[in-house]
């Protein structure tokens, strides 16, 4: 019995100076990394602000007939972001790359949109585009669970009130930016695109410069047809 104790023993001191020496050594080890993380985040936070200080905004002059935008978010960071970015982000359900939203044309909404310009890129969707996208990615939420818009019952027993009893309506009143554009946007998931075929290219550069990002005005329609 005393053998088998103090074989016990013996294994149990192995064990514990194993562990001790493992948190010795992350203890050593984790001053460095550290610095070296907080380093490498700081240099990225002020990228990003000087990424965003590029943008010494022109007026942007947006035609009378256009009602709504269309928002993709197409760029991330590595490390921490601007937090008024995170914020104008999370505003506009812009959470995860490559999602998508149609908002109502406002100075508001395009001051907004032109500060998280280099991790968005924006423009002006026609009616054919609105209807392609509720089609083929548009969901909402019913009862607490997504739901593909598939049908028209789901899109009349949601808005009979206002009228609106099948997709085409819907689709009609979103490109309006109509009486009910804001109930039908709360009740619809942000799209969750598929990027064109070999990603998007150059994407810290501006769309102006053969970038990625920024307004592209009446040729996002042409980058949506690519998604769909």
């Amino acid at each position: 019995v005393s053998t088998q104790s103090t074989g016990k023993e013996r294994v149990a001191k192995a064990v514990e100076k194993k562990l001790q020496s493992k948190k010795k050594a992350g203890k050593e080890k984790a001053p460095f990394k550290r610095a070296e993380y907080f380093v490498n985040e700081s240099y990225r936070s002020s990228m990003n602000l000087e990424r965003m200080g590029r943008l010494k905004h022109t007026i942007v002059k947006i035609p009378e007939s256009v009602n709504v935008l269309f928002v993709m978010r197409i760029a991330t960071v590595r490390g921490p972001m601007p937090q008024p970015v995170r914020k104008i982000l999370q505003t506009l359900r812009l959470n995860e790359l490559n999602n998508a939203v149609i908002v109502q044309k406002s100075d508001k909404m395009v001051n907004m949109i032109r500060k998280v310009e280099p991790y968005i890129t924006w423009g002006y969707p026609s009616l054919r585009s609105i209807h392609n996208l509720i089609f083929k990615y548009g969901y909402g939420e019913v009862k607490g669970e997504k739901v593909a818009l598939s049908s028209n019952v789901i899109i009349e027993n949601t808005f009979t009130a206002q009228g609106l009893l099948c997709l085409e309506d819907l689709v009609k009143e979103i490109f309006e930016g109509g009486t009910h554009f804001t109930a039908i946007t709360k009740f619809m998931c942000p799209f969750q695109l598929t990027p064109p075929k070999g990603g998007f290219r150059r994407v810290a550069t501006p769309f102006k410069q053969n970038g990625a990002w920024g307004g592209r005005a009446e040729k996002i329609n042409a980058l949506i047809r690519k998604m769909l």
